[in-house]
């Protein structure tokens, strides 16, 4: 009987926790043009409107009341969703408000947010955020922050002011930026964040715990009332004019111009389907990636930045990030750097009911030495009980002329009293011709909570695991890991948060020898003034089976190593005229020497600018010689208002002795519609290349 009552209590422990009580607010109806949104909340209607108020602590004191009082309430027409704030503040006068670029961490200044699970499935959501200055960032949420996408821009209108008792904001969301099922209006799932950043204070509409974000999508409250409301046809139609100029020396070309156009067109199949095509795609305003010291024999990983692989990119979601993933955008239109023409692409995404579909096929043009190429992903998911999920992916690389690769694979995500998470995935690859038909395995069981995290996984890569249109960093491992960290909240302290925290990583090859191991212990420190420390020693133990040739002609043996080194990070609170993060390594590499720095600063002289320089530093010592490398990049953004910005990249590292700069000025000079004055240059001994490119998009709402 004793066996048994264990039996029970696990049982019950496993069973999905049911939701308590979630605060609830009702949307009113108003007439179409009876809001203005000037964020001063005058009219009538917000009177009338029923008021979301309570707002509760996560930090700094988990579910305390909030310091400051916010009122929400909600309105809505045949076409769009208002919403309004009203942000009562003791002390306006020490309001912090810098940002106005689209897309800014807007964590930074005093901040108000909301998240929308239009299907109110408790996983995904629409999130927009603002500050007092009427900034605007929103971002598409997956599997409840498992994929953020926040270089999607939706099309939606605010307005913010500061005013005597506070500030205010008032937003407007047309439906048809939104995704839901018009058969199930109500409830939505909502969830709302104010930042008092002066006290490093953050508040919630429904209370969150101390391990969960804002993107914990099941924990929201309720929006209801929302009655007779489509998204029309919606068909949106964007066609681009593109004018410039280039010089290539590097490739040996000469002064041309350059003129191209193309179209994207958007079509609501149906309120929960979206289907994106492009025709003669162009990126010319994609921002540059910023240059990384790589002193391992592995490759780098670069995110993507391209807006049509960016779009819906949740729904692909698929692997480990960084590690092992079956599909990544950036094999498709790149190669070495240098930009293939995209023929035509189409994409279908969307979620049916419980399931989540991603569908992309895109043909790339001939160029440099690569044939005419079609891609193809297929990504299927399934929603499983409140939080977890299964699913299926299918990618396939189909050159002209034949010598296919196809990657296929299923994974499991599932959850346990919001706190238990089991993850696993299976992936196979199959090449036309001999090789490439490994296959690749994960399981992962994490537990986190106010006072602990702890996660148990194991990663098998087989040495033939080719996926061509995804991303691997290591082939040939068996990968058995466990980390493991508790946390201290202690009382009348500067400190809010401290911890310790440890790492155990064995790799093994197919062969059984052991050819890694990494172990990590270190401590974190967060003080009440938003300023961040961290210390960790590290060992780690590699295996090389043949001469690694870390720079030019110096050269480290094969053999095992075992190099033990020391680090220390510290970081200052963001909303200063003057922060920055500085982190340094010193200690053993490999057979010899090393010593790492890297310090970034963001430098407001004027709220309206922002300078970013950053510095990384190298120096390794080796019995085969001695190498440095340094790389200098600055950021320099001028917000002129909050639909115009001027940004400047330039960076620099004396290993290639190249300087390159990207100046980059975009306005949204209606809603979705934008113009772009783009600069690209690089400099070397013997050449210069530059390019001066003006870019206009059109939207067309039908």
């Amino acid at each position: 009987m004793e066996g048994l009552r264990y039996i029970v209590l696990l049982v019950l422990l496993l069973l999905p926790a049911q939701a308590l009580g979630e605060p609830v607010v009702r949307a009113l109806r108003v007439e179409r043009g009876a809001i203005k949104v000037d964020g001063r909340l005058d009219e009538r209607e917000w009177m009338e409107a029923d008021v979301a108020t309570g707002f509760i602590q996560r930090e700094p004191r988990n579910g305390e009341r909030a310091t400051e009082r916010t009122e929400v309430r909600v309105l809505y027409d045949d076409e769009n969703l208002y919403i309004g704030a009203i942000l009562y503040d003791s002390r306006p006068d020490l309001i912090i408000a810098y940002e106005k670029k689209r897309d800014a961490d807007l964590r930074r200044d005093d901040a108000f947010a909301v998240l929308i699970d239009t299907y109110h499935d408790h996983r995904n959501g629409f999130f927009f955020e603002t500050n007092p200055l009427g900034a605007r960032a929103d971002a598409l949420v997956f599997d409840e922050g498992g994929s953020i996408n926040f270089d999607w821009d939706g099309v939606w209108w605010v307005e913010a002011m500061i005013t005597p008792m506070g500030w205010q904001v008032e937003m407007k969301i047309p439906f048809r930026t939104l995704r839901f099922d018009r058969n199930r209006l109500e409830p939505w799932g909502l969830q709302m964040r104010r930042i008092i950043k002066r006290k490093n204070e953050e508040v919630y509409w429904a209370p969150l715990p101390l391990e969960a974000r804002i993107w914990r999508v099941s924990k929201a409250g309720e929006l209801t009332g929302l009655k007779g409301i489509g998204r029309g046809w919606n068909l949106g139609i964007k066609p681009y004019l593109l004018v410039g100029l280039e010089r290539i020396d590097s490739e040996g070309e000469g002064p041309r111009g350059v003129k191209d156009t193309g179209v994207d067109l958007k079509y609501g199949i149906t309120p929960n389907i979206t289907l994106d095509l492009t025709v003669n795609t162009d990126f010319a305003q994609t921002e540059a990636d910023i240059s990384q010291v790589n002193i391992t024999r592995f490759p780098l990983f670069f995110p993507e930045k391209r807006d049509f692989f960016l779009e819906g990119s949740g729904y692909f979601d698929f692997g480990l990030h960084a590690k092992v993933q079956p599909f990544f955008s950036r094999r498709i239109g790149l190669v070495s750097g240098r930009e293939i023409p995209i023929l035509f692409g189409g994409k279908v995404t969307g979620k049916a009911g419980p399931y989540s579909l991603g569908l992309l096929s895109v043909e790339t043009k001939r160029a440099y030495g690569e044939p005419e190429t079609n891609y193809t992903v297929v990504r299927l998911k399934r929603d499983i009980g409140k939080r977890s999920d299964g699913g299926v992916i299918l990618v396939n690389k189909e050159p002209s002329g034949g010598g296919y690769n196809r990657t296929a694979g299923g994974d499991v995500s599932l959850v346990f009293r919001d706190r238990l998470y089991l993850s696993s995935f299976l992936l196979k690859s199959f090449t036309q011709g001999e090789g490439g038909d490994g296959g690749a395995g994960y399981l992962s069981l994490t537990w986190s909570d106010p006072e602990r995290y702890v996660r148990v996984s194991y990663l098998d890569v087989e040495e033939d695991f080719n996926p061509e249109v995804g991303f691997v960093r290591r082939k040939d491992i068996r990968e058995g890991r466990i980390y493991g960290e508790v946390f201290f909240r202690p009382e009348g302290s500067r400190v809010r948060k401290y911890s310790f925290y440890g790492l155990l990583t064995y790799m093994r090859d197919h062969g059984d020898r052991m050819i890694g191991r990494t172990r990590k212990v270190g401590s974190t420190f967060l003080f009440h003034s938003g300023d961040y420390f961290e210390v960790a020693l590290l060992e780690d133990l590699d295996r090389l089976d043949s001469d690694f040739e870390i720079r030019s002609g110096i050269t480290i043996p094969k053999g095992s190593y075992t190099f033990r080194s020391f680090t220390a990070t510290v970081s200052t609170e963001e909303s200063r005229r003057v922060s920055g993060e500085l982190s340094f390594t010193v200690g053993q590499y490999y057979d010899g020497d090393r010593r790492s720095f890297t310090g970034s600063f963001d430098i407001k002289p004027l709220r309206d600018i922002r300078i970013g320089p950053k510095i990384t530093r190298e120096e390794v010592d080796l019995p085969g010689g001695s190498f440095k490398a340094t790389y200098l990049s600055a950021k320099v953004e001028y917000a002129i208002s909050t639909l115009s910005a001027l940004n400047l990249l330039i960076q620099w590292n004396d290993e290639s002795d190249e300087v390159s700069a990207n100046i980059r000025f975009a306005r949204e000079y209606r809603p979705g519609s934008n113009l772009y004055l783009v600069y690209n240059g690089r400099k070397g001994d013997d050449f210069l290349d530059h390019s001066i490119l003006f870019k206009v998009t059109y939207l067309f709402n039908i």
